[in-house]
């Protein structure tokens, strides 16, 4: 089954995604305690913060489905010049391995292209060997890793891949 995507624009849709992170971010950081990966999920994913990300108009969100069925979500940040940031893929464990990440990719990138960006690039945690290899099939290349605190105590060295085609 393909995947659809619909931009989140209402409240309940705002909430979705709050919830489906508490969901995913459990099953995605795995060699984070669950207690410190429901924190991140709080501190980067609740609804007050995504509503507020929305309403800058700078970043975008879209849930992702499955039939009528939501499996994950992701955002694009439009901010950076010349490039897009799509940031924040997150998906089921039961839908990965389908090539949804993909779609979304190619997804992204025509929408870059057709605003006349240049470079789409990804961040994700050095540590996620799987979200490594998906970087890798889907041709970005790897730019650089920093250390970054994401909550008082716990820093994550996270990696960009970026991929460029002019």
């Amino acid at each position: 089954m393909k995947p659809t995507f619909k931009q989140v624009t209402k409240t309940r849709y705002v909430e979705l995604v709050s919830e489906l992170a508490k969901e995913i971010f459990v099953q995605h950081y795995t060699k984070l305690t669950p207690k410190v990966a429901a924190a991140l999920a709080d501190k980067y994913q609740s609804d007050v913060l995504t509503d507020d990300e929305i309403h800058s108009g700078v970043i975008n969100y879209f849930l992702i489905y499955l039939g009528s069925e939501p499996v994950g979500y992701f955002a694009m940040d439009l901010g950076p010049a010349g490039a897009l940031c799509l940031s924040r893929l997150f998906l089921k464990e039961k839908a990965r391995g389908q090539g949804i990440g993909r779609s979304v990719v190619a997804y992204a990138q025509k929408l870059a292209e057709g605003d006349g960006r240049s470079r789409l690039y990804m961040q994700v945690w050095a540590r996620d060997l799987k979200a490594e290899m998906f970087c890798k099939k889907c041709r970005f290349r790897k730019a650089e890793t920093v250390p970054v605190e994401v909550l008082p105590g716990v820093t994550l060295d996270i990696t960009t891949w970026e991929k460029l085609w002019r």
